[in-house]
């Protein structure tokens, strides 16, 4: 039977990154982790987890761990971009995490996995899905003035940005009227994509457009009932052709 010491060197050697932490301080990691952050292992322990978080990422995933530390009830299944300390690069990740109590003290353990290399791994095995994830978010225009964005997959903080840039330009381009966000597709929705998507209603009215959505889940409906995103004048329907049905004549 495999002691302590052993089991923590094969842990060390794994090929996805390991961490536990106290108090958001690194108390131990294995080798794939410290590689990840660009950090030697004995300079990334006793560090706080915040600086190994690309700063943009950062206030969400701070709310995230005072929010699990504190007993809510939030995922413990996420994505955002770690960042490596000697060069800066951002690595989109997703991460699990865990909160145990031993002897009193509280820990949390977290696996994360490089969607880069994950990626990586799969397009031999899975090309459809390798294509759906490297391609950007299509912005399709239906009608004359008329734009509909299918949102299929995750969407991290950089995916998210991306595309609002994307859908903004779409609406200027095209002179639209309406856009229509169909959420059928989407996987795991958080906070953040429930801002972002207030965020596109309110930046699309300014440019003259009018934002329904399309396709809400009923646990898409509850986080944005309580997200903190602004969603007044957003419009929902139950499916695309719902939606499109819903689209308001220019003039």
């Amino acid at each position: 039977m495999l002691d302590a010491t052993q089991v923590l060197a094969l842990l060390e050697h794994l090929p996805i990154a390991l961490y536990v932490m106290q108090d958001g301080m690194l108390q131990w990691c294995n080798d794939k982790f410290s590689s990840l952050c660009e950090c030697p292992l004995e300079q990334a322990l006793g560090q706080s987890f915040v600086r190994f978080i690309a700063p943009e990422d950062r206030e969400f995933v701070v709310d995230r761990y005072r929010r699990r530390i504190a007993g809510e009830a939030v995922p413990e299944h996420y994505e955002f971009s770690a960042m490596g300390l000697q060069t800066g690069k951002r690595t989109p990740i997703h991460m699990s995490v865990h909160v145990t109590q031993i002897a009193g003290v509280r820990y949390s353990i977290g696996v994360v996995v490089d969607l880069t290399a994950q990626a990586s791994v799969a397009a031999g095995l899975a090309a459809a899905a390798t294509v759906e994830r490297n391609n950007p978010t299509p912005v399709l225009r239906v009608a004359a003035g008329v734009l509909v964005v299918p949102l299929v997959g995750h969407y991290h903080a950089a995916r998210v940005q991306s595309l609002n840039q994307s859908v903004l330009a779409a609406i200027a381009e095209q002179r639209a009227h309406a856009l229509i966000l169909d959420v059928t597709g989407l996987v795991d929705a958080d906070e953040r994509v429930a801002d972002y998507l207030g965020r596109t209603a309110a930046a699309a009215r300014l440019l003259g457009a009018q934002c329904l959505l399309a396709g809400v889940s009923p646990a898409l409906a509850q986080l944005l009932v309580t997200s903190s995103a602004t969603l007044t004048h957003l419009t929902t329907a139950a499916t695309l052709e719902d939606a499109l049905a819903r689209v308001p004549r220019p003039g």
